[in-house]
C-alpha cells in the first residue's frame, strides 16, 4: 500500500495528487470526482453546485484550468444585480443606489456620511464592521439582511477575519455618484472571469484527474491512529504513513477511534451552512438579465440566483434557460419547509420579482442539497479549529481545502492548499 493516502477527490485532493505526481491513492465517498466543483448534466442542462467561475490571478491555476479545456473557455465581465422590493440595481448596491426608493437613498447617504468618522475604528464583530464602513441603513436593509439569508446568523455572530477583499469599501464620492447619476460604477473584486465553453465548471479540473488513482464509493467510517489504519463503509481497509484530508473537520473527527474528548468537543462546536439548490429549466430564452443576482428581501427564500446558460450557451438547450436558486440553512437556522414546498415557493418567488411569467413552461425542476456550504466564522471558530488541526497534524494527518482547513477558500485557493501540502511532503514534481 502507498504510504500517503488522500481523502476526498475534490479540487484540493486532486490538486495534492497532481503536484505529488499522483503517488497517492485518493479515496472518494461519491461515485465521481470534483467535490463541490462537480457539474451535473440532466435533460440537456448543466448545473454546477452553486455558481462557480474562475477569476484567479495565480499563474499555476490559470494554466491548469486552461489546459483542462484546451483553451476553450469564455472570458466575461460580470453583470451582477441586486433585488430589493422588486427594484433592480447593479452590484455592489452601496455605489449603485440610483433606482431604489428616494427615501431609502436619502437614509443610506446620511448614514454613510455619519459612518465616515468611524471607518478606521476597530470592529469587534461583522455588524460593527458593516456599520463603520457603510452606515446603519445599508447595514439594516442590505448587508445585515443578506447575512441572515446567506450565513444564517446575525452579523454580530461573525468575526471579520474572513472579509479580506470580498467586500468593497467605497469612498463617499463613489456613493454619491452612484446615488444621483445613472452611471454604472464597476467596483467589484471580480473584473473578468473565465468559464468553460462546455462541460460545466468541473471541466476546468480534468487535467488534475488524468493519472490520478481514485477509489470511488469509499466512505471513511474509522481512522485508527494507533495502527494507522483506515476503514471504509464498503469493507475495504488500508494502512498509511500520512493522510492528506480534504473532508470536513467534523466528519474526520467523528471517524477517529478513541479521539480525545477535548478534540471531539471542539469539533462539535464548529458550525457551517448547508444549501438547497433549486434547479429549473424554462422554455424561454430571454429570461437572463445578468449572470447572477442577490435577493435582500427576507420574505423571499433564495439568497442568490444565477443563470447557467449566461456563463455558457451549452448549459441549456437552444431556446431554453437554466436557473439555479440558492437557499441556505444551518443548525442555527433550520429549514421550515419540505423540499417540495421549497421548490414551489422558489418558483413563486421568481414570479414575484419578474423572472418567471405565469405562462412559462417549466421544462425541468429539481432539488440538489449540499450538506457543507460555507464555514460560519463565529467568535470561537479559530480556537476550536486550532485544537483540531494541531491534534491531527501531530498524528500526520494534514488538512487541505475549504472543509479540511475549515476556512473561506475559493476553488483556486483550495487547489493551491493541495499544492502546498505536496510541497511539504517533498513531492512538488510538476
Amino acid at each position: 500500500m502507498r504510504g500517503v493516502v488522500t481523502l476526498g477527490a475534490g479540487i484540493s485532493g486532486l490538486g495534492f495528487s497532481y503536484h505529488y505526481n499522483h503517488l497517492t491513492d485518493i479515496y472518494e465517498q461519491e461515485k465521481s470526482w470534483g467535490g463541490n466543483c462537480r457539474s451535473h448534466f440532466v435533460n440537456g442542462y448543466t448545473f454546477d453546485e452553486g455558481i462557480h467561475i474562475s477569476f484567479t490571478r495565480d499563474a499555476c491555476v490559470r494554466e491548469i484550468f486552461a489546459r483542462s479545456v484546451a483553451e476553450q473557455y469564455r472570458e466575461l465581465a460580470p453583470v451582477v444585480y441586486n433585488v430589493y422590493e422588486s427594484h433592480w440595481v447593479r452590484h455592489p448596491v452601496e455605489i449603485n443606489l440610483k433606482g431604489l426608493p428616494t427615501d431609502l437613498i436619502r437614509k443610506c447617504l446620511l448614514d454613510f456620511i455619519r459612518s465616515e468618522q468611524d471607518r478606521d475604528k476597530p470592529a469587534e464583530n461583522y455588524h460593527e464592521w458593516l456599520v463603520s464602513n457603510f452606515g446603519q441603513s445599508l447595514t439594516q436593509h442590505f448587508h445585515g439582511a443578506y447575512t441572515r439569508k446567506y450565513w444564517t446568523v446575525e452579523a454580530q455572530y461573525l468575526t471579520t477575519d474572513w472579509i479580506e477583499q470580498r467586500i468593497y469599501r467605497p469612498s463617499l464620492e463613489e456613493v454619491l455618484r452612484g446615488a444621483i447619476t445613472n452611471q454604472v460604477i464597476q467596483a467589484y473584486y471580480i473584473n473578468l472571469f473565465r468559464y468553460p465553453r462546455q462541460g460545466g465548471y468541473q471541466s476546468f479540473l480534468t487535467a488534475l484527474v488524468e493519472g490520478a488513482a481514485i477509489k470511488y464509493s469509499h466512505k471513511l467510517i474509522e481512522l485508527d491512529l494507533k495502527n494507522k489504519k483506515l476503514s471504509f463503509e464498503n469493507g475495504f481497509q488500508c494502512y498509511y504513513d500520512t493522510v492528506i484530508s480534504s473532508i470536513p473537520l467534523p466528519e474526520i473527527i467523528r471517524c477517529i477511534k478513541d479521539c480525545p474528548l477535548e478534540v471531539k468537543e471542539a469539533a462539535s462546536r464548529l458550525t457551517h451552512t448547508s444549501v438547497v439548490l433549486v434547479n429549473l429549466g424554462v422554455k424561454r430564452e430571454d429570461i437572463a438579465k445578468c449572470h447572477w443576482f442577490y435577493l435582500y428581501d427576507e420574505g423571499l427564500l433564495p439568497a442568490r440566483v444565477h443563470f447557467p446558460n449566461s456563463l455558457s450557451g451549452c448549459n441549456a438547450p437552444p431556446g431554453y434557460t437554466g436557473i439555479q436558486a440558492e437557499i441556505y440553512y444551518s443548525t442555527l437556522k433550520p429549514l421550515d419547509a419540505s423540499r417540495a414546498n421549497l421548490l414551489e415557493r422558489t418558483i413563486a418567488n421568481l414570479g414575484q420579482i419578474g423572472i418567471l411569467a405565469q405562462d412559462d413552461n417549466i421544462d425541468f425542476s429539481g432539488i440538489h442539497e449540499i450538506p457543507y456550504a460555507n464555514i460560519i466564522f463565529d467568535h470561537n471558530y479559530r480556537k476550536n479549529r486550532g485544537v483540531i488541526l494541531d491534534f491531527l497534524g501531530k498524528n500526520r494527518i494534514y488538512c487541505i481545502g475549504r472543509y479540511g482547513k475549515w476556512d473561506y477558500l475559493w476553488s483556486d485557493q483550495s487547489l493551491l492548499s493541495g499544492k502546498r501540502a505536496a510541497e511539504r511532503l517533498g513531492g512538488d514534481l510538476k
